[in-house]
């Protein structure tokens, strides 16, 4: 369980980079400039690792109870 603590973040961190700049790419070769939508996939791109994070952490402390019983 503790490799994919550290493994699933790291892969999930590495898409959202991947993603991040191939939508950066697209913009730059389009000469596009920072359309709505753009900005909102990169917003999205940088704020779901922090949820994923708050949910790892919420799903933890919830189990930290459980596990001293």
């Amino acid at each position: 369980m503790d490799v994919f603590i550290v493994v699933l973040p790291l892969a999930y961190c590495l898409v959202a980079v991947l993603f991040l700049t191939m939508t950066l790419l697209e913009g730059w070769a389009n000469h596009d400039g920072w359309t709505l939508a753009r900005l909102a996939g990169a917003v999205a791109c940088i704020l779901w690792p922090l949820t994923l994070a708050v949910l790892l952490v919420h799903m933890f402390a919830s189990a930290a109870p459980l596990r001293r019983a």
